[in-house]
């Protein structure tokens, strides 16, 4: 199943990929009116590839700058970043499940927690390779599947998810609470200190951050489907009260409840796809 919007085009990947990466996706003709989106954490890793020689620029909420002209990875975050509409005109990129990289790729994700890499500075010269090969082929199409070529290629020398990593992600984003996970430390028979040292190497956060991310995705989807806002909305999501949700909530976008979710609402520029990953911000 294709998801379009216009100048938006998501694929599933192939079927050995899907453990793995969530969908491969081009924008192509992404000129909105307003001038800068907001991206919002959500525990996962994408790869982003500008084309035609376009740098991709970005501002974190402390007012740090960057920019890359080659193929990027931005690691699992716990907070957002703004990107200007401008850099993102054309583009092709992965996005990866939670945990979903660290297979393909070998790196230990802590080391791209909050942070944008190019990704040949990680991968070397085939990822050079890569981005060339990308922007020189001369259809979507083509993009797409010289990307997914790519990572069929790393998969076949994959290395294995531990488990109880596994069985937590899946958990924390069914919606379970923390003492649901720590049982399924438990019955790993790891300790606490190497689960932990585990999951931030194949997830990228801490578990207790991954799911503070989890929670606050929630939150959005909740107040997306039912207009829910407030003391509802935060007891629903899982939050011990309002002001627990305001403190997050802020915490996560650098905006209000009140802010993000009004942002959110206006986000028809967007795709369906995206809105709880990116809104429009001005």
């Amino acid at each position: 199943m294709t998801d379009s919007h216009s100048f938006y085009r998501a694929i599933p990947p192939p079927a050995p990929l899907r453990p793995f990466i969530r969908s491969l996706w081009i924008y192509d003709g992404y000129h909105p009116e307003h001038l800068v989106d907001r991206v919002l954490p959500t525990g996962t890793l994408e790869i982003v590839v500008p084309l035609g020689g376009k740098r991709l620029s970005w501002t974190e909420l402390t007012g740090r700058d960057g920019a890359c002209r080659t193929a990027l990875v931005s690691g699992p975050r716990r907070s957002a970043f703004d990107i200007p509409t401008a850099s993102q005109a054309r583009l092709v990129g992965a996005h990866f499940h939670p945990g979903g990289a660290w297979p393909l790729f070998g790196i230990p994700m802590d080391v791209l927690t909050d942070r944008h890499h190019p990704l040949d500075d990680l991968l070397g010269a085939s990822a050079r390779e890569l981005a060339e090969r990308i922007d020189g082929a001369p259809s979507d199409t083509e993009r797409l599947g010289t990307l997914s070529a790519y990572f069929l290629e790393r998969a076949r020398s994959r290395r294995a998810a531990h488990p109880a990593v596994t069985a937590t992600v899946r958990r924390a984003e069914l919606g379970s609470a923390e003492g649901a996970i720590a049982a399924e430390v438990a019955a790993s028979g790891l300790s606490h200190r190497r689960f932990i040292e585990l999951f931030r190497r194949e997830v990228g956060l801490t578990p207790r951050d991954f799911l503070r991310v989890q929670r606050f995705q929630r939150a959005l989807g909740i107040a997306a489907r039912s207009g829910r806002a407030g003391a509802d909305l935060a007891y629903e999501a899982g939050y011990s009260d309002q002001s627990h949700w305001i403190l997050e909530c802020r915490k996560h976008s650098g905006l209000s409840p009140r802010e993000l979710l009004a942002r959110q609402r206006g986000a028809r520029p967007v795709p369906p796809a995206e809105r709880g990953q990116m809104l429009p911000i001005r």
